[in-house]
């Protein structure tokens, strides 16, 4: 496999062995869709995937291009992987499938997040503001915070979290980096979805009421994971992104 070189202004390579700037690295990769290249040790070949999901521990691959490829990822066959975007270069040199899943019939593999993984630059994921034709019908996530439920309209969204605008009469005291672990997204008739989600900052408006969020999605199912994925794609390509 051809390594891809490092862009200007790149200052210098390094391996990365904390599993939480590991996973982000992973994240980025999920966020932007963007494949990654597969060498096995077996075979001359070189194939493609997506990073479908990942959590603290695992992450999951999807779409192995040429198909041939299924079956070696299925047989355990260790395996190179390397990807770029946007200014992201990341290697890990040896890896394995830990396990074969399918949902509704199409396959994805699981393993674990890597130890040690070469690095050079992180960016965020294009955060899209939701068309007129998509919020004049309404578009909603619905944070269920203990006994409590905040609904509030979505203003942007990208596959790995969004911004949206609560309506209301008192201050929630949103905890910094606030878990909810169970948050639901509607979309009427486009989307609809569950996920575990952090509160990574808010602003609140006493004059106005208002309460601002930008939310991470953390984790949620993998048919949710590809329904948003789907949404996604089909968004960027009416509007620009943030």
């Amino acid at each position: 496999m051809t390594e891809p070189q490092a862009s200007a202004g790149f200052v210098s390579s390094q391996f990365l062995t904390d599993k939480a700037e590991i996973e982000r690295v992973f994240r980025i990769f999920r966020d932007q869709c963007s494949p990654v290249q597969l060498r096995f040790n077996r075979a001359d070949d070189e194939y493609t995937a997506r990073v479908l999901d990942v959590t603290a521990h695992q992450f999951l691959l999807e779409d192995i291009r040429p198909r041939s490829g299924m079956k070696l990822m299925r047989d355990q066959e260790p395996f190179s992987l390397a990807g770029r975007v946007d200014g992201i270069y990341a290697r890990v040199s040896e890896i394995r499938v830990l396990q074969t899943a399918e949902d509704g019939g199409v396959p994805y593999f699981v393993l674990n997040l890597p130890t040690e993984l070469l690095y050079q630059q992180r960016r965020r994921a294009a955060r899209f503001r939701l068309p007129l034709s998509v919020t004049k019908d309404g578009a909603r996530l619905t944070l269920h915070r203990g006994d409590r439920a905040l609904s509030g309209y979505l203003v942007d969204i990208s596959a790995g979290g969004c911004r949206v605008l609560f309506d209301v009469k008192s201050d929630p005291e949103i905890q910094p980096d606030e878990v909810v672990e169970s948050s639901e997204i509607d979309i009427p008739r486009l989307l609809s979805l569950s996920a575990r989600t952090v509160i990574r900052h808010h602003a609140y408006n006493r004059r106005t009421g208002k309460l601002s969020c930008g939310i991470e999605f953390a984790e949620m199912q993998v048919r949710d994971r590809r329904r948003l994925e789907q949404f996604i794609q089909k968004i960027a390509k009416i509007t620009d992104p943030d």
